[in-house]
Order: structure tokens, then C-alpha cells, then sequence
């Protein structure tokens, strides 16, 4: 059985864990990261002073890797739990997860193990916190101005003063299980998302960048659809390269670029409403020319567009479609 791993967290990785699951792939190690500070997830940590990790990535992941096989009311009663907020904006399955790390001592294997137990719910995979320690993103711009907290990347999404640089404040040591997670892994997969938020942030916990240098799994980037203006405005795959060998130390952080089918001119004449409807939030579809794909391609990294895409015509919004990406997955891990 193949050891799979995917780093990252928000919205992308559960998307990709889906697709793996469609695939058949099973017992994945999700390396998530915890040092959220915006919504809920920042309510709880400015209340308890910073004490705490963030869990919101952890359980959105978690949700994901429900297996299909358990039954419908079970299901549901773990996405009510987890989903469900009071008046007073506290979110029971938060309240829940926070009570059980307490318990169990940082414990997480444990605390999802209970988890399943108390539901009657089976998990395919296990989430795994990049730390357990409490700290911080921070992160300088072009200006030369510092922003404390992964919350700031967000307010400051449609700026021009794009990111020159991150870390963590405190540094802080990685889990022993996202570690050997990574050091055993046979596929290593890094998740479409916030590039410095999702992605990035889980290479700075102490410990990372040395298991990434150790292992020898095969690494696939999933590139994001849309650009955030203040992080990929006008990336190219030059320049996911670039910052992945800045912030990993390695010189081929990944072996596979996944890609869309399409470039960004393509995309936006055939699409010209949805390209408009990004536009309005200064973002753009990320997609590249046959001249940008083979710069990266000379490099010794393997090149793969496809049709990945998902649109919702009411939204005018983009998205990975797990079914697509499932068959293509099942062509790369074997």
C-alpha cells in the first residue's frame, strides 16, 4: 500500500483528499496547519491568549476523510457537531475538539480515535498538526511593512504590497508525527490553497524541511486556479519553483506540477464572465502558455495539464473537481 501524504489546509486540501479517496487510495496522512488566527478558529485563540493551536484547518480535513462506508446519520451527526454555532458565535464541534486536546494532552491521534468511537464514524486517513505548539505566521511586504497573523493575510489580499517574506513567531518544533509522516512517505502531495498561509507555513515548524531533504517520496504540486493579489498575482511555474526552493531548502521541491488544460488568455475568452467576476477582486486564472509550462519542464519537472477544472455558472467561481482529479491521480500513484 502506498504512503500518501498531502500538505496543507483551507479549502484545498480536503478537495484533494476527496479526489484521493474517489481513487481508492486509503490510511492518508493529512499534514494540516495550525497556526490559523481569523475567524472562528482566531475568536478562540485571542480568548484563551494565544495558548492554542488552530484547529479549523485540522477538522475541515477531517470532515473529508469520512469514509463513504459509514452510515448516512452518523455522518451527518459529525457535520452538525461540527458545524453548529450559537448566538454568541461558539462552535460546538470546535468546543468539543478543544475539550478532547485538553484531555488527551495534544494527544490528536487520540483525540480523533474518540472521536470515532463517540460518533459510531470510521476516518480514512489520519490529521495530522503540523505543530502543537502555539505561534504565529508573520510576514513582510515589498514596502517593508510586518503583518503578525495568518488573519492579516487575508484582509490584505486585494493589496498590490505583495509578500517578500514569512515565518513563524515563536519558531516552534514540528509534531514527531508529521515528521516521520514525511520521512516515510512514498507520495508527498502539496495542496492547492493560500500559498503562504496553507501551503508554505507548514515548511517553517522546526523539522520539516529536514524530513522533506530525507525523504525520498515522490512530491506533486497541485498548483492553485485563481491568483490572490497580494501572494501569486502573475506567478508563473518559474515562480512556484522559486519560492518552494527558498522556503524548503531543497533545489527540486516538487518532481510533478499539475496544472490546468488551458492558459490564462485561452481561459479568459472562452470563460469571459468568470474571468470578469475574478478580475473584479484583481484576481486571474492561473493557467500558462506551452513556453511557461517548458521552462519548468527543462528543469526536470514533470509537466501535467488537465482538464481539472470545476465551474458553478450561477457563481461565476472555480474550483478542483475531485472526480477529475481522482482518475488523474490514479495514473501518477502506483
Amino acid at each position: 500500500m502506498q504512503k500518501i501524504v498531502t500538505l496543507g489546509g483551507g479549502t484545498g486540501a480536503p478537495i484533494i483528499t476527496q479526489a484521493l479517496l474517489l481513487a481508492g487510495y486509503k490510511n492518508l496522512s493529512c499534514i494540516a496547519s495550525s497556526m490559523d488566527s481569523g475567524g472562528k478558529t482566531g475568536i478562540i485563540r485571542s480568548d484563551e491568549r494565544d495558548q492554542v493551536i488552530a484547529i479549523s484547518d485540522l477538522l475541515r480535513t477531517l470532515i473529508s476523510l469520512i469514509s463513504s462506508t459509514n452510515h448516512k446519520k452518523n455522518i451527518q451527526a459529525f457535520t452538525d457537531l461540527v458545524s453548529f454555532t450559537d448566538g454568541r458565535q461558539r462552535n460546538l464541534g470546535y468546543t468539543l475538539y478543544y475539550a478532547l486536546l485538553e484531555m488527551y494532552q495534544n494527544d490528536f491521534i487520540k483525540v480523533q480515535e474518540h472521536l470515532e468511537n463517540l460518533l459510531g464514524i470510521k476516518f480514512d486517513g489520519t490529521v495530522i498538526p503540523v505543530t502543537t505548539d502555539s505561534s504565529n505566521i508573520c510576514f513582510e511586504t515589498k514596502n517593508g511593512t510586518v503583518f503578525r497573523g495568518e488573519h492579516e493575510l487575508d484582509k490584505q489580499s486585494m493589496s498590490k504590497n505583495s509578500i517578500t517574506d514569512l515565518w513563524l513567531d515563536p519558531d516552534v518544533p514540528a509534531t514527531p508525527q508529521a515528521i516521520e509522516a514525511i520521512e516515510n512517505a512514498d507520495f508527498i502531495i502539496y495542496c492547492p490553497g493560500s500559498i503562504y498561509g496553507s501551503i508554505i507555513s507548514t515548511f517553517l515548524p522546526v523539522g520539516i524541511k529536514e524530513a522533506l531533504e530525507l525523504s525520498k517520496a515522490k512530491k506533486i504540486l497541485i498548483t492553485n486556479l485563481v491568483s490572490n493579489r497580494n501572494q501569486t498575482h502573475h506567478f508563473t511555474p518559474e515562480k512556484y519553483l522559486k519560492t518552494f526552493r527558498r522556503f524548503t531548502g531543497l533545489s527540486q521541491p516538487f518532481d510533478i506540477i499539475i496544472t490546468p488544460h488551458i492558459s490564462q488568455k485561452a481561459f479568459e475568452k472562452k470563460y469571459s464572465r468568470v474571468a470578469w467576476s475574478y478580475a473584479l477582486e484583481h484576481s486571474h486564472f492561473l493557467g500558462w502558455s506551452k513556453t511557461e509550462l517548458k521552462s519548468i519542464s527543462n528543469k526536470g519537472i514533470k509537466v501535467l495539464t488537465s482538464d481539472i477544472i470545476s465551474i458553478t455558472p450561477q457563481l461565476n467561481r472555480l474550483r478542483h473537481d475531485p472526480q477529475k482529479l481522482s482518475k488523474l491521480l490514479k495514473t501518477i500513484i502506483k
